[in-house]
């Protein structure tokens, strides 16, 4: 691969950025509708055509191995690493059963963002003030429980530097999947940072084609969660997702070199 001009990735992003907001804006407007009346089937098929079109215009290839693994047998709790803003698009693109996000509560406020989300079922966790942020995740774990699948990140953020391993692990997670007593499902990306690197110094950040691997973990019964304190579970799943890490690196990291 001949490396890419700055002045061509500079046009080339911003396109980009027009084409995905433009997008965006569309479903948005497209679901608004069936968010406002709760029609969450609806709102989920939407989300998940807005993700398969950010992957497909930002030339995203995505490779999936052990899908077979995905448990379909009720509600699941997904816990993966998180690289990029275009994890997102990756889960809406290999992620065929129906989940929902848990977002900050504060988000649920904003007009028309936040009818959206309650209308799809997204799930309001408070941060900030310990006590109202055990309850809420109280409350997560109950609609988890009453059937509603949720993707959680368990580091919180992105990873500045994923080759330097995972951030660590928030608790809140551990707390609500002892407290959902549900199926839990690892999850490991790798590549999603290539794709947008974090803290580009720069006005218009830019986005690259590449891909991005996804490898799914056999699910982790309650039965066997069970077995273990909320500090063990964190641990256990940390090194689950970490496991396969080195062989993706090594498969992948030839995209940043290639494009310098």
């Amino acid at each position: 691969m001949i490396k890419t001009p700055n002045v061509f990735n500079l046009i080339y992003s911003v396109v980009l950025w027009a084409i995905l907001l433009t997008v965006t804006l569309f479903f948005g407007i497209s679901v608004m509708p069936f968010a406002l009346f709760r029609a969450r089937k609806a709102v989920h098929f939407g989300a998940r055509m807005w993700g398969k079109s950010l992957a497909f215009l930002s030339r995203m290839t995505i490779q999936v191995k052990n899908k077979e693994k995905l448990y379909r047998g009720g509600p699941v709790i997904y816990l993966a690493n998180h690289q990029s803003m275009f994890d997102i698009a990756v889960f809406y693109s290999f992620l065929d059963t129906e989940f929902r996000w848990m977002a900050k509560a504060s988000l649920f406020k904003i007009p028309f963002v936040g009818w959206g989300m309650t209308g799809a079922g997204y799930i309001p966790v408070e941060r900030g003030d310990r006590k109202k942020a055990m309850e809420s995740l109280f409350q997560a774990a109950d609609r988890i429980q009453g059937g509603a699948s949720v993707i959680i990140f368990p580091e919180g953020t992105r990873s500045e530097n994923p080759h330097e391993g995972m951030l660590p692990f928030k608790k809140g997670a551990f707390v609500l999947a002892k407290k959902a007593n549900v199926t839990i499902q690892p999850i490991t990306i790798w590549g999603a940072h290539h794709i947008m690197p974090a803290k580009q110094k720069v006005w218009v950040q830019r986005i690259y084609p590449g891909l991005v691997q996804v490898e799914v973990h056999d699910p982790i019964s309650p039965e066997e969660s069970g077995k273990m304190d909320q500090e063990q579970l964190s641990a256990h799943v940390r090194t689950v997702i970490e496991r396969p890490m080195k062989v993706m690196l090594e498969t992948l990291d030839d995209n940043e070199k290639k494009r310098g």
